[in-house]
């Protein structure tokens, strides 16, 4: 079920990113992870890969699209990106699809769906009236973290499969609100960027399940585990931004998708202190930074002759992403991406509460 997957490389200085050379199509993580973002380990891109790959698929099959045979996304310095290049080719020729691609790259813009697109407008209003019922995905009881390290990684696998429907639904709501809020824009209105509801009532000093928020990385805890950060966030968002209203489909896929992380996390940790035990791993950390499709060899009995210099190479370049220059959240060529200030670790903890476009 885990398809290979290798993160793209780009060569990187203290002060400056070079992207590689790109058409007028963008790369765009704007509708799912907008605003700072710290790279993330290589099983965590990597598996956001995934849920991505399975939600995208999901979502244009709910709306009558034509499907992707492999996710449309590029990894650029540890991040995730949607390619619109790929989405374009894809849905070049079905009505609606090149708004459906804007909306996709860019939520915060405007564009309304044509005439001719009615069989899809029609299948967004009706699962726009459903995923209103819609409720995040709960933390749930607690999992089971004994068993052989096969038992284990089965579990997580099972975890896994049990949790992407929600998260699939969650993207076909912010596919559906930023298809929505564009419209609207392009009827005149005035649409500013929007809170997530349980961003709005953490920010307001309401109780909100902290599972809810948190880098989408395995590898990191959410503020669940760190509630100091929610507490944080009350103190500091607001100066960094005006309070804006929320929207009620806006943020479900990020939100979603860390609830599905602190389900998944004990699991991961496990296998991780049962290979290091076994000598696999000189610690537990280092298997966050094993791709996804990798993770099965830490349930082997003997060492992996490449095992030890592949996370020594991966640690590198995680360590240089955290140091560097980070891409900006749309990537429209390579002049924009040249040269972007770091962001600082206060602003990758406030993301998960920003305002989104």
């Amino acid at each position: 079920m885990f398809g290979s997957v290798k993160p793209d490389r780009e060569s990187a200085s203290p002060a400056v990113v070079a992207f590689p050379a790109l058409a007028a199509p963008a790369l765009s993580r704007a509708l799912l992870t907008p605003g700072p973002l710290p790279p993330l380990s290589h099983l965590g891109v990597t598996l956001l890969r995934h849920a991505v790959g399975t939600g995208l698929r999901y979502a244009l099959y709910q709306l009558g699209l034509p499907l992707p045979e492999a996710p449309p996304v590029r990894i650029v310095r540890l991040r995730l990106y949607l390619d619109d290049g790929k989405l374009a080719l894809l849905l070049a020729d079905a009505p609606g699809g090149a708004e459906v691609v804007a909306a996709l790259s860019d939520p915060g813009g405007a564009g309304t769906l044509p005439p001719g697109a009615r069989a899809l407008a029609t299948a967004a209003a009706l699962h726009r009236a459903r995923l209103h019922l819609f409720s995040a995905l709960p933390a749930g009881r607690p999992v089971d973290t004994t068993g052989s390290p096969a038992e284990l990684l089965a579990r997580f696998r099972d975890e896994l499969s049990r949790g992407l429907p929600r998260t699939s639904d969650a993207l076909l709501a912010d596919l559906l609100s930023a298809l929505a809020r564009r419209a609207r824009r392009a009827k005149g209105q005035e649409i500013p960027p929007a809170l997530s509801r349980s961003a709005h009532r953490l920010l307001t000093g309401r109780t909100v399940d902290l599972h809810r928020f948190g880098p989408p990385d395995l590898f990191l805890p959410s503020w669940a585990a760190t509630p100091e950060r929610a507490e944080a966030a009350r103190r500091e968002a607001p100066a960094a931004s005006p309070m804006l209203p929320h929207d009620p489909l806006r943020g479900r896929f990020r939100e979603a998708y860390r609830v599905l992380l602190d389900r998944l996390a004990p699991l991961y940790r496990a296998v991780a202190a049962t290979a290091t035990a076994r000598g696999l791993l000189d610690t537990p950390e280092d298997a966050f930074f094993l791709p996804l499709d990798l993770a099965g060899d830490l349930t082997q009995e003997c060492k992996p002759s490449w095992l030890e210099s592949g996370v020594r190479a991966n640690r590198a370049e995680y360590e240089s992403a955290r140091k560097t220059t980070a891409p900006p959240e749309r990537i429209t060529g390579p002049e924009e991406g040249v040269t972007v200030l770091l962001a600082e670790p206060r602003d990758w903890e406030l993301g998960p509460v920003l305002p989104l476009p």
